[in-house]
């Protein structure tokens, strides 16, 4: 396997540290603050609130550019399957490795409430609610997993998948590290400088 320099960069994941100089064929590499791996955009502080807003924009484009498809004739139940082969597939890309906060739920959330009030052609003027839609939907499909729980459930496949195997991923997802802790209450370098 040949690595470039010229397409090799450098992010840093600290709190403490700031900067990292590594160099390839005598050549300093570029350090990012981001950068797109596999289709997934990476950020140095590990949150993923831009990688959600991201695939939900992909969505919501992918979702427009089939407006004509919402708007025939087809029968919701054909719709749907599209919706959920076609859309949501590009909004689920890679949410294994999400954290979700509620702020993000909630965007999510919003996204597929708009898209199912688009296909059952629902308009916000109606005032119908995020509930009557949702019943709408199990009474013209039968019941379907909502994104957000489609969600959660391919994060804790991954969790199991990588828990079964001794591997370094379980390693760092578990936090778990080789050795004894002292016994007795652990010393605290604070408690020193009081002290003196």
């Amino acid at each position: 396997m040949e690595e470039s320099s010229e397409k090799s960069k450098v992010m840093v994941s600290s709190e403490r540290v700031n900067d990292a100089s590594i160099t390839m064929d005598d050549e300093p590499l570029e350090l990012v603050h981001k950068f797109k791996y596999l289709g997934a955009t990476l950020h140095e502080d590990g949150s993923s609130t831009v990688e959600v807003r991201t695939r939900i924009a992909l969505a919501t484009a992918a979702f427009a550019k089939l407006g004509k498809i919402w708007k025939s004739s087809i029968s919701f139940k054909e719709k749907h399957k599209l919706f959920r082969s076609l859309v949501s597939s590009i909004l689920t890309y890679g949410c294994e490795t999400w954290t979700l906060l509620t702020d993000t739920e909630r965007r999510i959330q919003a996204f597929e409430n708009k898209c199912l009030r688009k296909l059952l052609r629902i308009s916000y003027k109606d005032h119908v609610t995020n509930e009557s839609v949702r019943e709408l939907v199990v009474a013209y499909v039968g019941p379907q997993e909502p994104l957000l729980a489609t969600e959660k459930r391919r994060k804790l496949a991954l969790f199991g998948h990588v828990t079964r195997h001794d591997s370094l991923s379980k390693t760092i997802l578990q936090g778990t590290v080789e050795g004894k802790r002292r016994r007795g209450r652990q010393k605290k370098a604070w408690c020193d400088n009081i002290k003196e």
